[in-house]
């Protein structure tokens, strides 16, 4: 029983890796057999696997088609940008006094190392611990596991945007360097505006990329939509 837990545990980290990090990409069918023989596990763990990610919102398991890579739609980043808005300027007023300045310090380092060494990869983990930090502050596992998810789906978009959109790796640094600054001040009611700066300007590149550098048709789970049409959704 262990070890089957453990194969689907295995499976499961696997598979969300290569999603998030858009190995497998937005659109792209999963083969049953081809994931059975990389992972090398059998049926049963892969297939709890892949309905654990479905309900996490990565894949759709599709009845006679297949299991498909969920899209990113201009639906999903405005939710995941209004559920960041709403959570993590509040986390950061309420909580950011619990961080240690050594910590802090040390982001800071990392952020600046970063801007020299301007690898997309690095920016983006970098942009993801900074994010995990702030939220773990709060020391409640609930609120952690929830911006988990979030930033699983983020960290797709962020990949997806970073191709097209080189400049915002520069600006993120920037962007990151004001909110420490702030938050090593003590300042934290600047740290969250500066946060809901730096959150607006990541929504916005994310928008634009899909409004203008992405095929005209994507796929989500009701079938096949336009993104120019969907572009004129709120």
């Amino acid at each position: 029983m262990e070890r089957a837990v453990n194969l689907k545990d295995k499976a499961y980290a696997i598979i969300r890796d290569k999603i998030i990090r858009c190995v497998y990409k937005p659109g792209e069918f999963l083969v049953e057999a081809e994931l059975i023989e990389t992972i090398g596990a059998s049926r049963t763990p892969i297939r709890e696997a892949l309905n654990k990610l479905e309900q996490e919102g990565l894949v759709d398991i599709l009845p006679k088609r297949g299991i498909v890579v969920r899209d990113v739609t201009l639906a999903d980043i405005n939710a995941i940008y209004e559920i960041r808005f709403l959570v993590e300027p509040a986390v950061l007023k309420r909580y950011a006094c619990r961080l240690p300045r050594s910590l802090l310090q040390d982001l800071k380092e990392r952020n600046r190392k970063a801007g020299q060494e301007r690898q997309r990869i690095t920016e983006y983990n970098l942009d993801e611990d900074i994010h995990r930090t702030l939220m773990m502050a709060s020391g409640n596992p609930f609120l952690v596991d929830l911006m988990d998810k979030i930033y699983a789906q983020n960290h797709r978009i962020r990949i997806l945007s970073g191709e097209a959109l080189t400049y915002r790796m520069q600006e993120t640094l920037a962007e990151h360097d004001r909110i420490l600054d702030c938050l090593l001040q003590q300042d934290y009611e600047g740290a969250a505006r500066a946060l809901e700066v730096h959150l607006h300007h990541s929504q916005e590149g994310a928008v634009r990329l899909m409004a203008t550098s992405r095929s005209s048709w994507g796929y989500d789970r009701t079938g096949f939509w336009s993104l120019g049409q969907l572009a004129g959704n709120p």
